[in-house]
């Protein structure tokens, strides 16, 4: 998969369980679920899904923990690793 479609499967999945999402400055958009923040970041290799309870530590992009998974994963999978972290 490219970037392009793990954002958008990323982001569905967020959608469909209920969370909301919002612009913080200067971290960008991001997803809030139960209080927790959610960002979807992807780099060359790897597409990182961040997350933090604390509303000032993700307006400064200070997310607290960090998975990064490959690009070479697939819909299942990365629905999987969201409801990791989701649920």
């Amino acid at each position: 998969m490219n970037k392009a479609d793990i954002k958008a499967v990323v982001e569905n999945r967020f959608r469909e369980l209920g969370a909301e999402q919002l612009e913080l400055y200067p971290s960008g958009i991001c997803w809030t679920m139960n209080g927790e923040f959610f960002k979807v970041s992807t780099g060359t290799d790897f597409w990182v899904l961040e997350w933090t309870d604390n509303h000032s530590d993700a307006s400064n992009y200070c997310f607290e923990d960090i998975d990064a998974m490959p690009y070479d994963i697939s819909e299942q999978e990365i629905i999987w690793q969201v409801d990791k972290l989701l649920l």
